[in-house]
């Protein structure tokens, strides 16, 4: 590493850690105002707020990271054109990848540990969040639970158990189309029970036509497939609350645990368009700050007037905002099944960074 790639790395890293601060500070602090007169009310120990607030840390850094790092680029390159930093650098022979490398760098780590930060730390961390909130902050029954009626949602139980549900209405208590994996201890499908209904009765599922298949390993069905009109499984305790934190928390598991659940639900015959979108966005995602960063440098790293430089931001901003929204877009495309789920994970991530390729050479200038 260069003098230089080292002097661009320390004036970028304290502002993308500042901003990255400020921006997790003010997410906790609204969430603070927006339940405070639940803790309030209910009393909530101040161990458990400090522990709902740092089960929080993990998934606020993961949908701020970007942010942060849009806004210390943009400081910093702001900084360095009003300074005339970067024409020094131009005038002495100096390419703009060369002057870019350490923004390179820094987005690639960060997409790293974003997506370490994502996969191994939030599914854990948001689950406890969720729990101490609906459990401890909120008590459920004292605030308006919102959506009542969700459907496609995949919850992972106790006992090895992988349930799916076409449409689950919470307020009732209801399940239609109930599908229930029953895996061994190396996750293969030892039985399935497929229910066209089922109805919660205080402490177990009552499942109305129901059929159970017994597997093996390679998934052909033995023996006969049992019917019944009405049957209680005693080990299905699951509750309607536990379905209903599954459905808000979308499918807050590992790549490597939502890559499993998707192919076996799969070889048991169920089309998964949104699990689909969500495992290729779990590899998508982290890559946004790297986008965003990169996205900058067109606009910002150009030489400018300093009646010009303000006009670029705006510019660039407006760039990164249509980024955001055509991700929005696509995603909802792709969950309705109406792209193929790598395309909706992948396509805004790689138009913008080719188009930022493609720009980058007015950088120079």
């Amino acid at each position: 590493m260069t003098i230089l790639d080292r002097y661009l790395t320390k004036q970028l890293l304290f502002p993308i850690f500042f901003c990255l601060c400020v921006l997790i500070f003010l997410v906790l602090i609204a969430d603070v105002f927006d339940n405070l007169d639940e803790m309030l009310k209910h009393e909530t120990p101040i161990g458990l707020i400090l522990k709902y607030y740092l089960m929080l840390l993990p998934q606020t850094f993961v949908n701020t990271i970007s942010w942060a790092s849009l806004l210390g680029v943009v400081y910093v390159l702001t900084a360095f054109n009003y300074h005339n930093e970067l024409t020094a650098m131009k005038v002495s022979g100096l390419e703009i990848f060369s002057i870019i490398r350490p923004i390179i760098f820094l987005g690639f780590i960060l997409g790293i540990v974003t997506f370490i930060v994502s996969d191994r730390m939030v599914p854990k961390t948001s689950q406890i969040a969720n729990r101490i909130l609906t459990e401890h902050i909120q008590k459920t029954s004292t605030r308006k639970q919102g959506q009542k009626i969700f459907e496609n949602v995949t919850h992972y139980g106790g006992a090895n158990r992988l349930y799916y549900v076409r449409r689950f209405d919470y307020e009732k208590g209801t399940i239609e189309d109930f599908v229930i994996l029953w895996l061994d201890q190396d996750k293969n499908v030892r039985k399935k029970t497929v229910a066209k209904a089922a109805y919660w009765q205080g402490t177990v599922w009552e499942l109305h036509h129901a059929t159970d298949y017994t597997m093996e390993q390679s998934g052909q069905i033995l023996g006969e497939p049992m019917y019944r009109q009405k049957v209680v499984h005693s080990e299905i305790r699951e509750t309607p609350e536990e379905f209903r934190r599954a459905a808000e928390e979308g499918l807050s598991i590992s790549y490597r645990d939502l890559k499993q659940h998707i192919q076996k639900l799969r070889e048991n015959g169920v089309k998964l368009s949104t699990e689909s979108v969500a495992l290729h966005y779990k590899l998508a995602a982290p890559w946004h700050s790297l986008i965003v960063m990169f996205m900058t440098v067109p606009f910002l790293a150009k030489t400018s007037t300093r009646r010009q430089i303000a006009l670029n931001v705006l510019i660039c901003l407006s760039f990164v905002f249509l980024f955001h929204v055509s991700g929005a877009v696509t995603l909802a495309l792709g969950k309705a099944g109406k792209l193929l789920p790598l395309v909706s994970a992948w396509t805004h991530n790689f138009f913008f960074g080719l188009g930022t390729v493609l720009f980058l050479d007015r950088a120079n200038s």
